[in-house]
């Protein structure tokens, strides 16, 4: 029997648990500055939030979300998303769940609290072009390749999207 995949809140005194994930060799390959994610868990902007995947009562990984502005769009070049989309990040921290399908579960979990929102036009993920588990992962979910760009401190990466509108 599989175990169930949830989202339980994050709060502060998981800090130590992320950082512990974000400096382990599978995950920091991908995060540049395993701080500045730390800083953001422990103190999320206007319209950011972050969770804690959990998978038969054990913690396994962590996602991010935010609501992006125009102004931050441009300013990593990304014109075409529209204001108002949400960015995820996530990962597994726990090695032995790496591989297990739990990514792309979590990320369901996640689109169906977003699409109740109903003022999402676009969520989008990065990943490294080099990441191939990471797109299949979110393949899997829905998510597709829209282009390929570099943020500043990451290299080349995909900016992979997913609507929940049937036409885009």
């Amino acid at each position: 029997m599989e175990a169930e995949v949830t989202l339980i809140p994050f709060s502060s005194t998981e800090v130590t648990l992320l950082r512990g994930w974000l400096v382990a060799p599978h995950v920091a390959a991908w995060y540049a500055d395993p701080e500045d994610h730390v800083e953001w868990a422990a103190n999320p902007p206007p319209g950011g939030d972050r969770a804690l995947i959990v998978v038969g009562g054990q913690t396994v990984g962590y996602v991010r979300w935010q609501t992006v502005s125009r102004e931050i769009l441009d300013s990593v070049g990304l014109h075409e998303i529209p204001a108002g989309s949400v960015d995820v990040d996530i990962l597994i921290g726990e090695l032995e769940f790496v591989g297990r399908g739990i990514g792309p579960k979590a990320l369901l979990i996640l689109l169906s609290q977003l699409r109740q929102r109903r003022d999402v036009p676009l969520v989008g993920l990065t990943t490294r072009v080099q990441n191939l588990s990471a797109q299949r992962a979110f393949t899997k979910v829905g998510f597709r390749v829209l282009r390929e760009y570099s943020p500043p401190g990451y290299g080349r990466c995909y900016l992979m999207v997913y609507s929940f509108s049937e036409d885009a």
